[in-house]
């Protein structure tokens, strides 16, 4: 059988980006799905995203870094967040709003989800994970980091292919070994480093097809979408830190560890009270 797989990966909450790139993959014939992790925050975005994931033949579900965070505070109640940091009352913040919007089933598949996951098609051994197959967060596998950090994701010698997100970059590289690695792109945060392609803010994705013979054809993809129409439902679902999604969606650069503006926006709408109450509540439901 021929497989035609969309590979999607790093969406963010951003459900008009989504959209726009299912919308595109329609005429592409597409018999798989799969999606490499981080499906929330810090878009509106919550119950639409699994919805559409679960509408689709979606034979790869993995959990990434930021599914994370929201699986181990809401059903761990870990209490490592530091409601004296910025940085912590952001994150706190954000998952207060997914835990008021998503269902318990949409919760239970994420809890449930995979870091990685291996399988054959047509003779060819695939791995897909979020990052590394056990550590999904980390800064490794930018595409200019050490050749070793990608022998390293390829260390199983049976894997002839390896499929990861997270870095928000579209990459098509090797192992040392010559085995291939691919990262889709981000669909709700691509981001660059280079200025002259620092505007090219589209959504990104990529399709793999592998014939009866086992060889695989990758080609990347990007897909325009409004970003005011994103910005409306934001506004509209009271999204935290409305100001900085807003530029994000237009510059690429996220916020999360920029303090001087969490600290601004944190005291604007006095979120840290929000939040110690959202978690005092949480304490008392876990015990």
């Amino acid at each position: 059988m021929k497989h035609k797989i969309a590979i999607l990966s790093d969406i963010h909450g951003n459900v008009t980006a989504l959209r726009t790139v299912l919308n595109q993959l329609q005429s592409e014939n597409i018999t798989d799905y799969w999606y490499l992790g981080d499906l929330l925050t810090p878009g509106p975005g919550v119950n639409e995203v699994f919805d559409r994931l679960n509408d689709l033949n979606t034979t790869v579900f993995i959990r990434g870094n930021w599914d994370d965070i929201v699986v181990h505070v809401l059903a761990d109640n870990e209490q490592y967040l530091d409601f004296d940091n910025d940085g912590y009352v952001h994150v706190a913040r954000m998952i207060e709003y997914v835990s008021d919007t998503i269902t318990a089933a949409n919760f239970e598949q994420l809890k449930n989800a995979p870091t990685y996951q291996n399988l054959s098609i047509n003779g060819l051994n695939l791995q897909v994970s979020h990052n590394f197959k056990l550590k999904n967060s980390g800064h490794e596998l930018l595409p200019y980091e050490i050749q070793g950090n990608f022998d390293e994701l390829t260390d199983d010698q049976s894997i002839d292919m390896a499929f990861y997100g997270h870095t928000h970059h579209q990459v098509m590289r090797t192992s040392s070994n010559d085995q291939l690695i691919v990262n889709p792109g981000s669909i709700g945060e691509p981001y660059t480093r280079w200025q002259k392609f620092a505007d090219n803010l589209r959504a990104e994705y990529a399709i793999m097809e592998i014939d009866s013979t086992g060889l695989a054809n990758v080609s990347f993809k990007r897909a325009s979408y409004d970003i005011n129409d994103e910005l409306e439902i934001a506004k509209q679902a009271k999204l935290p830190y409305l100001e900085l999604y807003d530029y994000l969606l237009r510059t690429g650069k996220a916020s999360t560890h920029d303090i001087k503006s969490l600290t601004k926006y944190n005291q604007q709408y006095d979120y840290r009270s929000d939040v110690v109450k959202f978690f005092n509540r949480l304490r008392k439901k876990h015990f």
